[in-house]
């Protein structure tokens, strides 16, 4: 008799549950009734504007109030009512979610607690599209007369519900979806009615059709936005130039980031790419080596042009040079920190190749010489590593930096008490930044 008191006290809780669950969809589906009779009766602006605006809020039922970003208290109070089936675990892109499924809607939780994600599994309106037709009788109202008062914010909000299907489907990993419904909340704000246009969503389309691996939307988006005064920096040159090569149009590729290197010199995503075609179609390095030396005549005392011709010469595996140019970019920018990193890096590499070279050699003799040119290379990388550690307050570059020197000063902590005293000091460093915040 107890067992059955305390299921019935369950069932009496989880009714009003339902039908506040249910009250969502009941009354924007009444609503979309209403507004399809209105229509047929009236036919004029007033008429489509509100039958788009039914569409819309019947598309948005499952997930009414929910927003990407949105905060797990909020989430609390926008579900208060709706019966959660189950909760689980689940890694997606490699990050983890927990997932709580409802009848209608899965909502995606991130660990710090806010909504990443959501699928609404159960439309209201079946088998149609209710954002395009909603856009559609926004259209149709604005031909017939509506005012750019009455239309503008309930555009802004379909705007807004593609840009949160965006995000949701980005996080997700599903790019294609998440292209598509970027470049639909950038039409609706490139609108004359709204008048907003979202360069960051049409740029977001493009990238996420780079990472769907879709080269030819890819390019149609980056161009497009190539047209918009102001929204094209260096990495969306770097970004079409990448999809251009993608789909093996070199000659494209080569053309978009020399245009872009002439715009945006100091832009490193530019420079590396530009850098990378060349080495990979065996052009003449001198090509860019030339356009780099045009940059700087420009801005001479420009530390990051020299740095990019730096890196240039260590992909070429010619060290020295490399080293010299990473000395002159430091002197004309002492806080440049990639300079005196990059030089330590080249050390090391030099090391590493060393490595392999005594690894294979058979004489005693030559080996012990290779030997004794990797300890001077890792020696001579010390005090640029050591330089990028003092002047830089990136935690990220100073913990690559510690990195770099515990390893080189446990390797000689025997030959001096300073080199171990060393090896403790960025031992600890390193621990103590890697450690889990309390």
């Amino acid at each position: 008799m107890k067992r059955f008191f305390i299921t019935l006290a369950a069932l009496m809780m989880i009714v009003p549950a339902i039908n506040a669950q249910k009250s969502n969809t009941a009354k924007a589906l009444k609503e979309l009734a209403k507004a399809q009779e209105n229509l047929n009766k009236k036919n004029d602006a007033s008429a489509w504007l509100k039958y788009g605006t039914a569409l819309l809020y019947a598309y948005e039922a499952p997930v009414d109030g929910l927003s990407t970003g949105m905060d797990a208290n909020n989430v609390a109070i926008m579900t208060k009512g709706h019966i959660r089936l189950s909760s689980e675990q689940t890694e997606i892109n490699g990050k983890q979610y927990v997932v709580n499924k409802y009848s209608d809607k899965e909502l995606y939780m991130a660990p710090n607690g806010t909504l990443s994600a959501y699928k609404i599994i159960k439309s209201p309106i079946e088998g149609e599209d209710a954002l395009a037709k909603s856009l559609e009788a926004f259209q149709k109202a604005k031909e017939m007369g509506a005012s750019v008062k009455d239309l503008a914010p309930i555009m802004q909000s379909l705007a807004r519900r593609h840009w949160s299907n965006a995000i949701s489907a980005y996080n997700l990993g599903d790019y294609k979806e998440a292209s598509s419904s970027f470049e639909k909340c950038y039409d609706i704000t490139a609108d004359p009615v709204v008048n907003q246009i979202d360069t960051n969503a049409i740029i977001y389309a493009g990238i996420s059709s780079v990472l769907g691996k879709d080269p030819q939307r890819a390019i149609s988006i980056f161009e497009k936005v190539r047209q918009i005064p102001g929204a094209a920096d260096g990495d969306i040159y770097a970004n079409l130039a990448d999809s251009y090569k993608m789909t093996g149009d070199t000659a494209k590729c080569k053309a978009v980031l020399a245009e872009g290197f002439e715009k945006f010199p100091t832009n490193q995503g530019v420079l590396v790419s530009l850098i990378n075609v060349y080495l990979e179609t065996n052009d003449d390095p001198q090509k860019i080596i030339s356009v780099i030396h045009k940059a700087q005549e420009n801005e001479p005392t420009n530390a990051s042009l020299v740095y990019a011709e730096g890196n240039l010469h260590r992909n070429m595996k010619d060290y020295q040079k490399a080293i010299e140019l990473y000395r002159k970019a430091a002197e004309l920018d002492p806080k440049y920190v990639y300079a005196p990193f990059n030089e330590g890096d080249t050390y090391y590499q030099m090391a590493l190749d060393i490595q392999d070279k005594a690894s294979a050699e058979p004489d005693d003799a030559k080996y012990n010489e290779l030997a004794a040119q990797l300890n001077d290379c890792l020696k001579k990388a010390i005090e640029p590593f050591e330089r990028a550690f003092s002047i830089t307050d990136d935690i990220e570059i100073k913990k690559g930096c510690a990195e770099y020197l515990k390893q080189i000063f446990f390797r000689f902590r025997d030959e001096d008490p300073q080199y171990q005293a060393n090896y403790d000091k960025y031992k600890k460093f390193s621990d103590e930044a890697s450690a889990p915040a309390e």
